[in-house]
């Protein structure tokens, strides 16, 4: 009797197309899941890395801030109209400071009269004011007996226009620059009610005039020729 062929009981099943596109899909997902993790974490390294190295760089109040003596009585600040003001004769503080790259600068006691600006690098009229002064200064507005010097005040790294002595170098202003400490000393001594803040001193440092906010140039041209002949 002819034997019947046994069935395959082992055999492999038919592959199914639709589960294994899946299967494919689900490794494709996994890998780019990875992939994307792995991305983040690069780029989370690299922006800690770019503001830890930012962060060194950053100039800071402390990194600018001078080391300024101060002697002699506080004036009043400056409160109305700057002809009425009762500090007008009396001594002004003397000071010895430094520009931004420590060479020493001082007002009072140098036996000249002097114009002393107060400027911060974030208040908008002292950024409208200092090109304009510069200017002057380089068409010669200051007579040869008067001198002249800008203090940088108000320092806050946390404003615009930061840090002070680039902007004082891209506006090009030529005269000298004493940097206030951090607690703005300079200001506080000689009473700085707003900025720009100005303050004219004769010979014998005493205070002539002071005035805040911007000064028109003719007005600055009869103080700086009352100066020289004080």
């Amino acid at each position: 009797m002819a034997s019947t062929p046994k069935k395959q009981a082992a055999g492999k099943a038919r592959p199914n197309p639709r589960a294994e596109a899946k299967r494919a899909a689900e490794r494709r997902q996994r890998i780019l899941m990875v992939a994307g993790g792995i991305g983040v974490l690069l780029l989370a390294v690299l922006i800690a890395v770019f503001s830890t190295q930012e962060a060194g760089q950053r100039v800071t109040v402390d990194d600018v801030a001078g080391d300024v003596e101060v002697t002699g009585d506080t004036l009043a600040p400056l409160d109305g109209d700057p002809a009425a003001d009762p500090v007008r004769g009396a001594q002004a503080p003397r000071v010895a400071g430094a520009d931004f790259d420590g060479t020493p600068v001082e007002i009072g006691g140098t036996g000249r009269p002097q114009l002393v600006t107060f400027m911060a690098s974030w208040c908008p009229a002292c950024q409208q004011e200092l090109p304009i002064l510069t200017t002057w200064l380089n068409e010669g507005g200051l007579p040869d007996e008067v001198d002249i010097v800008a203090v940088a005040t108000s320092l806050d790294a946390g404003r615009p226009n930061w840090p002070p002595q680039d902007w004082f170098e891209e506006v090009g202003y030529p005269g000298p620059v004493l940097v206030d400490d951090a607690q703005s000393s300079v200001a506080r001594a000689f009473g700085l009610s707003a900025t720009p803040f100005w303050v004219a001193v004769d010979g014998d440092g005493q205070v002539v005039q002071r005035s805040a906010g911007m000064i028109p140039m003719e007005q600055l041209d009869a103080l700086a020729a009352q100066l020289a002949t004080s």
